[in-house]
């Protein structure tokens, strides 16, 4: 959930490919924004306490921040060993 309790995130993961995150409208059940850029499952998403942006950590042994507004891609942190962030 996001801080203000408006949205959801959810990460996804398929052999076939679909390594994306998802915002979602809580109270309508739209998805709101689709955000692409892992090569593996997501294995943990997590807003940032002003709701702004998102952490997400993948298989992919990355940590990618977004701009949970637009969905651009921040910035990725690369060669973490663990599949999830706090």
């Amino acid at each position: 959930w996001s801080p203000d309790g408006t949205k959801l995130a959810s990460g996804s993961g398929s052999p076939f490919g679909g390594h994306q995150l998802f915002i979602w409208d809580a109270q309508t059940g739209q998805k709101i924004l689709e955000l692409k850029g892992h090569a593996a499952t997501v294995q943990s998403v997590v807003w940032s306490p002003d709701g702004t942006k998102l952490a997400s950590a993948s298989g992919d042994k990355t940590v990618k921040i977004w701009n949970a507004v637009t969905g651009e891609l921040i910035l990725t942190l690369n060669g973490h060993s663990l599949f999830f962030v706090w």
